[in-house]
């Protein structure tokens, strides 16, 4: 019979299952100062978020404002993001704790009176619930753009010009500034972005319709005119946009021979866009 040698860790089992048991229940602990004052101490936590795990340093919540007269009951929450904790104050002598704030986890109530100098662990209550089964809150942007039938003269010949749009049917998440005539949205994803635009045309010249992303031609179309009528062309492109500088504009260059003007009837010059994930 073959015999093998055990030669045992120096680590004692139970310091090895603690480690293991305080990942599991010791993210964002709440619990008095070593030396109580009116703050509280959470401990390190960690939030995942799709394939995204964040690891949250020890925190110091506060400092607590105790009330005037009579007690409270305020709430320490945690944003489901970012970790970070707040303290949400509650109502003078209400034993109802405040509502937990939009996009925050619940960590602790601290119940306080108006004698209350330094916060202990008595009146410190563990409500940790850094699991939620509700679906997370799908952001949607998507937006239709025009000039409200109000045509756009001006239009110099052989150079791009953004059409100044200046109305909305539609503006989900506000991404489209009619103020400056861009789509710039504050999140970052993939967009679908298109945009179509009219001009009177004269014969063998040609319409060209762009989109600019950052100042910069993305996508084009053009119609060629045979003869002398009112010419029109759109492009669509699927770009990213990173959520804070990134903007895209519908632009036209005509090739001509004099200026025109952008004919602005809400269906035929217009620009979208749409948030595709």
């Amino acid at each position: 019979m073959s015999v093998q040698t055990f030669n045992p860790t120096s680590q004692s089992q139970s310091v090895a299952n603690w480690a293991v048991a305080q990942r599991v229940v010791g993210p964002f602990a709440p619990h008095a100062q070593v030396s109580p004052d009116l703050t509280i101490a959470l401990d390190p936590g960690y939030l995942l978020h799709n394939t995204n795990l964040l690891e949250v340093k020890a925190q110091v919540v506060g400092s607590f404002t105790p009330p005037v007269s009579g007690f409270r009951i305020d709430r320490v929450v945690i944003d489901r993001v970012s970790g970070s904790a707040a303290i949400v104050t509650g109502s003078v002598n209400s034993l109802t704790p405040p509502a937990l704030p939009a996009g925050t986890l619940p960590v602790a109530r601290v119940f306080l009176t108006e004698t209350t100098a330094a916060i202990a662990n008595d009146v410190i209550v563990d409500e940790r619930a850094l699991s939620d089964l509700a679906p997370a809150a799908e952001t949607r942007i998507a937006c239709r753009a025009h000039r409200n039938g109000v045509n756009q003269s001006g239009i110099v010949n052989n150079v791009w010009t953004k059409v100044a749009l200046t109305h909305t049917d539609f503006n989900v998440g506000g991404a489209f500034d009619t103020a400056n005539s861009r789509f710039q949205p504050s999140k970052e994803g993939h967009y679908l972005i298109g945009g179509q635009a009219m001009m009177a045309t004269n014969t063998a010249n040609t319409l060209h319709v762009g989109l600019y992303l950052n100042g910069v031609l993305n996508a084009s179309a053009k119609c060629y005119a045979a003869s002398s009528f009112n010419a029109a062309a759109g492009t669509t492109a699927l770009v990213y946009l990173n959520g804070t500088t990134d903007y895209v504009e519908l632009c036209v260059n005509n090739t001509n021979s004099s200026t025109g003007a952008v004919i602005c009837d809400a269906p035929i010059t217009y620009f979208m866009a749409s948030l595709q994930n």
